[in-house]
């Protein structure tokens, strides 16, 4: 799946990311690749996994899509 983040907690590694169908999917610092968290920034495309979580669906294996964009 892919979509966008939306908000991004550099405390407590967490964050969601609204994925192209309109749902908000929920992800942790343990679902984020690459040099994880730091990486990601509200607006960024990811491109990720859904995984059924504790309570919830969550986003896995998240890649940056745009991050060279930034440079």
């Amino acid at each position: 799946m892919r979509g966008s983040i939306m908000r991004v907690s550099r405390k407590d590694g967490s964050g969601s990311i609204l994925a192209e169908d309109g749902k908000e999917v929920h992800f942790d610092k343990s679902g984020v690749g690459g040099s994880g968290v730091d990486d990601l920034r509200v607006g960024h495309w990811v491109e990720f996994e859904l995984q059924y979580g504790f309570e919830r669906l969550r986003a896995v294996n998240i890649k940056c899509l745009n991050s060279e964009l930034d440079q």
